[in-house]
């Protein structure tokens, strides 16, 4: 990779959160458990249809589910390519990637509820024997430590990025290779003192569970998936549910292969349709309101609450708190990206479940809540063809040549030993590469475009324009 400015990696997720502007206390309203015939109005269609319109324009989405919550009424709306012959609705079946943490910590809290362990107990003392958990500067991992991602171990097991680049990253790697990677593991940081997301460390919350409750999947199903009445979220899909799962697609809309977790299934194994996400948020916001009547009400509110001694943006188990008090959590799995989030302030939510790994789809989240509060904001604008034109051309990243060439509705970048590309839209001249997590600006001077700027994390990169496309003679 010559000319990358951020290392590609096996990446399960980016968490986002999502800003607000919401303020004041809630009282506690009436709710209904979302049902088929709760979700038959469709108040916001021509609002929603407007923010979503420019995603489908631009070419950025292959399927798309929207399920609005707002006060125990529901309404799901769908997009683009679905199963069969129509667009996705609110039974079509999702990966939910990394929104699976939520489940796995809920799962967490209810036997801490329980009493079978407690927050503080050491990883060490769940492991099967002969496998040693490491430690740094004398601080042991704790099953907090895991659930808040401040457990200090790596993003990705070592022998998953060993592996490489691949269609499936996670398959067969089973419970044996995730305790030789734990053996074998230096942590990044003594624990407790830094937040990182890791799969790996999800992964082996889900494990070190499963062995105290009798297997991971068999009491997440028994303690927090039927409890909940959420008969269409699955670690496997079952034969009779196959024909309504959605076909997962990268940032070029190509088709790519579902993800199989294995080992590593309490970080991002589920499957889940919008229909199911809307009845985790009427429960989500009924623990939140007070209500202790319903199934794991305790648990839902004992994950609601922040972790983190600090003012702002928190942490809640499994979920992202912003600064206005909205709880979210998002991701993307390989051909998946998936928006849960509620607030407790408003009593409402917003659910996002896309067919296409791009983080862009979180920037509908704000837009929906936007519609729900009465005040809709103006549709995005993205860069088209003729922009495309203009960006079109040859740059010098650092002595080596990047060529960006338009090809219809899409933009693509490539460089020397690179595959192309693709630059997703953000503004008129703002993209992005989700293959590198890396912004892409190109900027003008005197009305031209002069240089591509690219920035990942604090880093910033000029390649200044060297050519533009040549025209052909008439």
């Amino acid at each position: 990779m010559p000319w990358s400015i951020a290392p590609r990696a096996v990446v399960l997720a980016s968490l986002v959160v999502v800003s607000g502007a919401a303020c004041g206390h809630s009282a506690k309203v009436a709710r209904q458990l979302p049902s088929a015939a709760a979700v038959d109005t469709e108040r916001y269609r021509e609002l929603v249809d407007a923010q979503v319109q420019p995603f489908l324009d631009a070419e950025l989405i292959s399927g798309l589910v929207i399920g609005l919550y707002n006060h125990g009424k529901t309404e799901i709306y769908g997009f683009g390519r679905g199963p069969g012959h129509g667009p996705p609705d609110g039974d079509t079946l999702f990966e939910l990637g990394p929104i699976t943490a939520t489940y796995t910590e809920l799962l967490l809290a209810d036997a801490v509820q329980r009493r079978e362990v407690d927050f503080d107990s050491p990883v060490a003392e769940l492991v099967p024997p002969g496998v040693t958990v490491p430690i740094r500067d004398k601080v042991a991992i704790t099953l907090k430590h895991l659930a808040l991602h401040s457990s200090g171990l790596p993003a990705q097991p070592p022998s998953v990025v060993a592996r490489g680049p691949s269609p499936d990253p996670y398959r067969g790697y089973g419970e044996d290779a995730l305790y030789n990677d734990l053996i074998h593991t230096e942590l990044d940081a003594v624990p407790g003192t830094q937040i990182a997301y890791s799969t790996f460390g999800l992964g082996l919350l889900g494990n070190v569970l499963g062995r105290k409750l009798g297997g991971y999947g068999k009491a997440l199903d028994a303690r927090v998936l039927r409890p909940l009445g959420l008969t269409a979220t699955f670690l496997a899909v079952p034969a009779a549910a196959a024909a309504r799962r959605a076909t997962g697609s990268d940032d070029d809309l190509a088709t790519v292969t579902p993800w199989t977790f294995d080992a590593l299934a309490a970080a991002g194994g589920l499957v889940s349709s919008a229909r199911d996400q809307l009845r985790l948020i009427d429960a989500e916001l009924d623990a939140a309101a007070g209500g202790t009547q319903g199934p794991l009400r305790r648990a839902l509110k004992l994950t609601q609450e922040p972790a983190l001694d600090r003012s702002g943006n928190n942490e809640g188990m499994g979920w992202l708190i912003d600064g206005a008090g909205r709880y979210s959590q998002s991701g993307s799995s390989g051909g998946f990206h998936a928006f849960i989030g509620f607030d407790p302030k408003s009593g409402r939510g917003v659910v996002l479940l896309a067919s296409t790994a791009i983080g862009l789809i979180d920037r509908l989240s704000d837009a929906m809540y936007r519609i729900l509060d009465g005040a809709p904001s103006a549709p995005v604008k993205f860069a088209g063809p003729t922009e495309f034109a203009e960006f079109a051309g040859s740059y010098d990243f650092s002595g080596a040549t990047l060529q960006v060439e338009a090809k219809g509705k899409r933009l693509y970048l490539n460089g020397p030993g690179e595959p192309p590309h693709r630059l997703l839209p953000l503004s008129d001249h703002e993209f992005w590469l989700e293959a590198l997590q890396s912004l892409a600006v190109f900027e003008r001077q005197d009305g031209k475009v002069t240089r591509l700027v690219f920035g990942s994390g604090d880093r910033r990169i000029a390649a200044p324009r060297t050519a533009a496309p040549r025209t052909a003679p008439k």
